[in-house]
């Protein structure tokens, strides 16, 4: 059964269930209508709905929106009695579960931002100017905030200094407590590394008799921090971390239940950092926090503890200014821009038939499978192939080579189905074998782990390879363990619960890493009035350019855009 097919019966189900456990007033198709936005806005991660917009996207049974949806939903019973479902407020529409659950994260984030940080502010305060002096204003100003409050929103698009800012919050942090207890997370296992990488690079040019405390701040995923079970996360209220500051990076990718478990496993007093991008994806998970902390009415709420980067240092060439440009212009005029895009050394935008993969494109792949295999190869003179145990540093390190590469090229899909699509790459490079599973795919193939793992190491999303060994296959990933940098390991298949073919991936799944090289599909041409079911007709164009700035703010030097022709 298609995707989407199957999303249309499970909201067809949950309206008939609604409708029998809290019947309405009198029947009526304008409640299907406003059930089907209210599941359109979980599945992109949002807790509300807009009134005030239109959703081209979404087929509606009755006509009229929003008066006539409004007058309907108000005249059911549906908002106004004590186990009413939905809610209206500020012009927005909400379940009211996730409409109180987030009232009361945004209350508990409030409350926390009026807290003074547990420093010993009587102590003297070392003079960290001449680390100061390399800072814009807005910096300086999140440094002070260290001072200040307990909560710190820190925004910022790529380049704009995010990692310089945070080493120099937890430089000014250091300087007041000697002996506080730092932690960093993120997200995802690439995330969580990424942030390690970043700051301990930064740190290599960071004068400071500090510098060894601060490489040694363990950086996990949010996670492994609450030590999260099948059952739950172990750490809770009555088992707390024991942190006096944490900082959480890649904030638009923290849904409600991670926010919310965080709180509960911090002391009040514990110092919170959050760090993001307002422009990039909201959660896969239901309720978009990061999101919701940046919206007008909640804006002037945090103003006292948010501060926003907007001055640009590191240059990528155009990259910079394609990432700008999807984020300020609506989406048609941007496609307008592209299509004159004349190819650069950095940028490469293309017109293609979306039912076949483009040549260039399937010749890059194969360059970069062809130096896997030889790395792979090389790999195998280091090692006992029966055992396959990274035991000695040659191997270490020719395993390092193998995801190094493997990291530098990524391809990117909107969707997982239809044209363009994870699928669709995935059963091109694997043909009649895509189907056979793990067993049949050949050496060199990228995977991709899609649970977390805590027992061996592994993060949804972690991208690895397959090596094949004399009597069996094993899989090369570089594992989440603290303090341990480009840590590989190759994994047995059998250990792992839930591995797909990952020659590309979803835009969802690459946010909080990098690459050199990203390729990215683009199936919906603006253009294209009428796309199939299996493309992005039921993402509205916000979405829409959220991904696509998502897309092109993972390369850090080059990327490939390819674009479907007209009908």
């Amino acid at each position: 059964m298609k995707h989407e097919e199957y999303n249309k019966r499970l909201i067809k189900k949950l309206i008939e269930t609604l409708k029998k456990r809290i019947p309405p007033e009198k029947e009526s198709n304008y409640l299907d209508d406003i059930v089907n936005l209210l599941m359109d806005s979980l599945s992109k991660g949002e807790v509300y709905f807009d009134i005030n917009k239109s959703y081209p996207h979404i087929e509606l049974k009755e006509d009229g929106w929003p008066k006539l949806h409004l007058k309907e939903l108000k005249e059911s019973g549906w908002i106004d009695k004590e186990q009413s479902p939905i809610v209206i407020h500020n012009n927005q529409i909400s379940w009211r579960r996730w409409f109180e659950e987030m009232q009361n994260l945004i209350n508990q984030l409030s409350e926390k931002s009026l807290l003074k940080p547990k420093y010993n502010l009587n102590s003297k305060v070392e003079n960290i100017d001449t680390i100061l002096l390399k800072l814009n204003s807005q910096q300086k100003l999140a440094v002070d905030a260290v001072v200040n409050n307990n909560l710190i929103l820190l925004s910022g698009g790529p380049g704009t200094g995010k990692t310089t800012t945070i080493v120099s919050m937890l430089v000014k942090a250091v300087s007041i407590k000697k002996n506080i207890n730092i932690g960093l997370c993120a997200p995802t296992g690439k995330a969580s590394r990424r942030l390690e990488e970043t700051l301990k690079k930064s740190l290599s040019h960071l004068k400071s008799k500090y510098k060894q405390k601060l490489a040694d701040i363990p950086c996990l995923t949010i996670h492994s921090w609450l030590q999260a079970s099948d059952e739950g996360f172990i750490k809770s209220q009555d088992n707390q971390l024991q942190l006096d500051l944490l900082v959480v990076d890649e904030m638009s990718m923290v849904d409600f239940s991670l926010m919310q478990g965080l709180l509960n496993a911090l002391n009040p007093e514990s110092q919170l950092i959050l760090v993001g991008d307002t422009n990039q994806l909201p959660p896969i998970g239901i309720g978009s926090i990061w999101h919701e902390l940046h919206k007008s009415n909640h804006r002037l709420k945090f103003k006292h503890c948010s501060i926003h980067l907007n001055q640009i240092y590191r240059s990528k060439g155009e990259l910079i200014y394609l990432s700008e440009l999807i984020r300020s212009k609506k989406l048609n005029e941007f496609f307008d821009e592209v299509q004159n895009h004349h190819a650069s050394e950095n940028i490469n935008i293309f017109f293609s038939n979306k039912e076949l993969i483009p040549e260039q494109i399937i010749e890059t792949i194969h360059i970069q499978q062809n130096k896997l295999k030889h790395l792979i190869m090389t790999l195998k003179t280091f090692v006992n192939p029966e055992l396959i145990l990274l035991d000695n540093s040659d191997a270490k390190n020719a395993a390092e080579d193998i995801l190094t590469c493997l990291e530098s090229l990524i391809v990117l899909c909107p969707r997982k189905y239809g044209y363009w699509s994870v699928e669709h790459i995935n059963k091109t490079f694997l043909g009649k074998n895509f189907e056979e599973g793990l067993s049949k795919w050949p050496e060199g193939t990228p995977v991709i782990c899609t649970r977390n793992q805590s027992n061996i190491k592994l993060a949804n999303g972690d991208i690895g390879v397959i090596i094949e060994g004399i009597n069996s296959k094993y899989l090369l990933f570089r594992v989440n363990s603290p303090g341990e940098s480009g840590n590989c390991q190759l994994i047995n298949p059998a250990r792992i619960k839930l591995i797909e073919a990952a020659f590309a991936i979803t835009i969802h799944k690459a946010q909080g890493s990098e690459s050199e090289h990203v390729i990215c599909f683009w199936p919906d041409h603006i253009a294209n009035q009428n796309p199939t079911t299996e493309e992005l007709e039921y993402e509205d164009d916000e979405y829409k350019k959220k991904l696509l700035y998502t897309a092109i703010t993972r390369t850090k030097i080059k990327l490939d855009l390819a674009v479907a022709e007209k009908n």
